[in-house]
């Protein structure tokens, strides 16, 4: 459940905000794991320009 949560947290990031993060294999296997605390930290790093950008 978590996993789904995270994913959806993601692409609510991606579509509805408009924060460009690249969707890979990586960054859904990160959202698949660590769930919404998965997607915060690819939004963070996003945000800061270290990865997924």
């Amino acid at each position: 459940m978590n996993a789904v949560l995270g994913i959806l947290v993601l692409a609510a990031a991606k579509f509805l905000f408009g924060i460009k993060i690249a969707i890979t294999l990586l960054t859904v296997l990160i959202c698949a794991i660590g769930g919404i605390f998965g997607a915060l930290l690819i939004i963070i790093l996003n945000y800061l320009g270290i990865a997924f950008v």
